[in-house]
């Protein structure tokens, strides 16, 4: 038995039935095609054939070049998550961001990183990461700010540094 997400078959999958931008690219270049066809009067056929398809390919081109377009000015919205490939996407890049926040806590405990620039690259990532979760999980809840700052600046166990928001150790694993 094959699951939802492994299937080939490409008839499963729901088709958008609303008109298309491609649409209209692929009938304006046909009805040019036509045109050409009978505004070229007493022409070799093969011209008549090749005078088509440059035509319906610059129908397929003007298409190509919209979608780009397209996706350069409208692309950056994450609230829209259609399913398949572009959930698998925003997973990637999800796993991706927080894999980049380990990394970058690393190199801040390694000292390779200034505390100015952790905390500036860390709440992009940070960011980032809560975007795409909200984008995959749905509406994500912001935890209320603390009160009163943190007491404690090490791990009571292994006296390592550690963050303010962290409830366990990075080092030894010891809740806080």
């Amino acid at each position: 038995m094959m699951s939802s997400g492994s299937s080939t078959d490409r008839g499963a999958t729901r088709r958008d039935s609303s008109f298309q931008p491609w649409h209209f690219y692929i009938l304006l270049s046909l009805a040019g095609a036509t045109g050409a066809v009978i505004v070229s009067r007493n022409t070799h056929p093969a011209a008549l054939i090749m005078l088509s398809a440059s035509i319906v390919a610059a129908g397929l081109v003007g298409a190509a070049f919209h979608s780009a377009i397209a996706g350069f000015l409208g692309g950056g919205s994450v609230e829209q998550v259609a399913s398949g490939r572009t959930r698998q996407f925003l997973e990637q890049e999800k796993a991706l961001v927080l894999r980049s926040i380990k990394e970058l806590e690393f190199d801040r405990a390694m000292r390779k990183v200034s505390d100015q620039d952790f905390a500036e690259i860390g709440g992009r990532l940070r960011a980032r990461a809560l975007e795409l979760m909200q984008a995959l999980d749905g509406p994500v809840e912001k935890a209320p700010a603390p009160s009163a700052p943190a007491k404690r600046t090490t791990c009571a166990s292994c006296d390592a540094p550690i963050d303010s928001d962290a409830r366990f150790c990075k080092h030894c694993g010891a809740k806080l």
